[in-house]
């Protein structure tokens, strides 16, 4: 695991109605039942494993609005003024720090489409700049190749996920939310058409609305309400070093290398747009969204056929339906070792100071991501009283904060907000997605 998680609240009695269920105990789901909470609604969260277990506790930790797609952008820009308001609320509980985000063009192409980006985007993301060579130089002194110059927007920051997501539910908690940990949901029942009920393995819960935020496993819900997501998952790998003197203080993406550094002078490195697919029968399930990028961008993929196409396929001979949506409940996700060299390597060949760094530990997350690589915040019409906030494509954890409000909105009735209207479900049904701004 990336961090120790914080001890387990003590289970609350299983309330047997509430106004809004929401599903995922994740960055999202956490928002979400804090900003439901806060309207005085009754909401219960329901996770079948820990709050921030997966990958809200597993990310980078980069709170960033620099080069995001332009559909994401007044999202980011929303989560960076929630963040800092949270900052406040929590104190140092959350590790927000702003320290800005620079990432480094490695020529002058690269840094084409950052100038590109920053033009399009200025009226949105009005500090971001792009960076000469020696202005990196300046704001990075320890860094060995400034390649031809960066895109730097210093009101970005960083914090750490799973302290962060605990703090959200925990003041989700004090808001008046119930928090079930070790409670998988199961199916959304219907009644009349409309959201009815929550079945769980401990029981079903009445209610008048759903934020399903259940991560990559949010096209199993969607999928039983007649609603098709195209979702897949990638894992992809992190490390944190052993601390070191301080060599970059924005969060850091160049030749091939992310970067945080934490407080501590430790650093959360992984490397930057290389991704595992490991195989399974649902990597069939909307293959069809996914070709074309995969192979547009193949080297940033590496496909595997191994240990999860068989854990896959003996849950589905062994495991009643109902099981296989809270199971495994815990997966074991290794790390890819290859990419962990490769990642202390760079580390070590781009910034001197870090000659001494050795790794702590390593770990992987898998990744939910949609053809476009933008996420789905909506009440599609089909299911009055669904609300979907799901497919990050690892973009999530930043976005969180305002995510969960505008989920929280929805499912109080609300009209969407300008921010979201891109972020419909039948976008995919429609054909009017495009493709990713980035490589996932």
């Amino acid at each position: 695991m990336p961090e120790a998680m914080p001890p387990a609240p003590a289970t609350p009695p299983f309330p047997a109605a509430t106004d809004i269920v929401v599903i995922g105990g994740g960055i999202v789901g956490a928002a979400a039942a804090l900003a439901l909470a806060r309207r005085r609604l009754r909401v219960v969260l329901v996770e079948k494993d820990r709050i921030a277990g997966q990958q809200s506790g597993r990310n980078w930790g980069f709170v960033r609005s620099q080069y995001r797609d332009p559909a994401e952008l007044p999202l980011a820009v929303e989560a960076l003024t929630l963040w800092s308001d949270f900052a406040r609320e929590f104190g140092a509980a959350i590790g927000w720090r702003r320290t800005g985000c620079l990432f480094l063009a490695e020529d002058e192409a690269e840094l084409a489409r950052f100038r590109r980006w920053q033009e399009d985007c200025r009226a949105v993301a009005p500090d971001a700049r792009i960076l000469s060579p020696d202005a990196v130089r300046r704001l990075v002194p320890g860094l060995r190749r400034p390649g031809a110059g960066a895109l730097h927007t210093p009101s970005d920051g960083q914090a750490e996920p799973a302290l962060a997501t605990a703090a959200l539910a925990q003041a989700a908690a004090t808001a008046g939310a119930v928090i079930l940990e070790g409670c998988g949901a199961i199916a959304i029942e219907r009644q009349g058409g409309r959201v009815a009920a929550v079945r769980t393995e401990r029981g079903t819960i009445a209610c008048e609305g759903v934020v399903c935020a259940a991560g990559a496993a949010s096209h199993r819900f969607l999928a039983a309400l007649g609603l098709r997501l195209p979702q897949q998952v990638v894992r992809s790998t992190v490390s944190l070093t052993t601390p070191l003197p301080a060599i970059a203080d924005p969060c850091f993406c160049g030749f091939g290398l992310g970067l945080r550094q934490r407080a501590d002078g430790s650093c959360i490195i992984a490397p930057d747009s290389r991704s595992d697919v490991d195989l399974t029968l649902d990597s069939l399930r909307g293959a069809r969204f996914f070709l074309p990028e995969l192979m547009r961008m193949r080297r940033s993929f590496a496909l595997r056929l191994g240990r999860a196409f068989v854990d896959d396929l003996a849950l589905r001979l062994t495991a009643r339906a109902d099981r296989r949506m809270v199971e495994p409940r815990r997966p074991a996700i290794p790390a890819n070792e290859r990419l962990v060299a490769e990642s202390l390597r760079r580390l070590q060949d781009l910034f001197p100071g870090a000659a001494g760094a050795r790794i702590a530990r390593s770990w992987a997350g898998r990744i939910d991501v949609l053809p476009d690589a933008l996420p789905v915040i909506d009440a599609p019409a089909e299911v009055p009283g669904l609300v979907v906030a799901t497919g990050f494509s690892g973009h999530g954890f930043g976005l969180a904060p305002s995510a969960g409000r505008h989920a929280a909105a929805l499912a109080a009735g609300e009209a969407p907000g300008a921010a979201i209207r891109p972020f419909r479900l039948d976008r995919f049904a429609r054909g009017t997605h495009g493709r990713p701004h980035a490589p996932l």
